[in-house]
């Protein structure tokens, strides 16, 4: 009788060896087919995975130069909500912190002052032209134009 077994690595190990591959696949088929997916991801502790990873390392792995390369900006920029952005800052609090005053009244001083020079300048530039027209006038008369002595004085420095 010990002659009639099949010795190890023989024709029938072969198919013995086939066999149990095809009924260890088809039972991982079953049990794939039969596993709650959901209900096992609820059995996973986050916390514990979180715990055993190290951040750190996962980061300096990270390329952000590449990551960013990759970021729609103009996508990105659509999602923000500026209104809410806006709603969350104290306004009260930047004015009190912020010499509001001071800063107003060198803004407004700034602008008269500007305002009071272009208004010169072109006073300026028209009594330039006045006295260009007058000359222009009195060519067949004696003598060229002149601004009017209390012009010319002021002009001098």
């Amino acid at each position: 009788m010990i002659s009639r077994l099949p010795r190890p690595g023989g024709r029938f190990a072969g198919q013995v060896e086939s066999m149990a591959q095809g009924v260890a696949q088809r039972v991982i088929d079953l049990l794939v087919e039969s596993l709650d997916v959901n209900a096992l991801i609820a059995r996973i502790d986050v916390n514990a995975v979180v715990e055993r990873v190290n951040l750190n390392e996962a980061l300096d792995r990270v390329n952000l130069d590449e990551a960013l390369d990759r970021v729609d900006m103009d996508k990105l920029m659509d999602r923000v909500d500026v209104n809410k952005i806006l709603d969350r800052i104290d306004i009260e609090s930047l004015v009190k912190n912020t010499d509001l005053g001071a800063l107003l009244a060198s803004s407004s001083g700034t602008i008269i002052t500007e305002a009071v020079d272009l208004g010169r300048s072109h006073a300026v530039r028209m009594d330039d032209t006045l006295v260009r027209w007058a000359s222009r006038l009195r060519r067949n008369h004696t003598g060229p134009a002149h601004p009017p002595e209390s012009l010319s004085a002021q002009e001098e420095p």
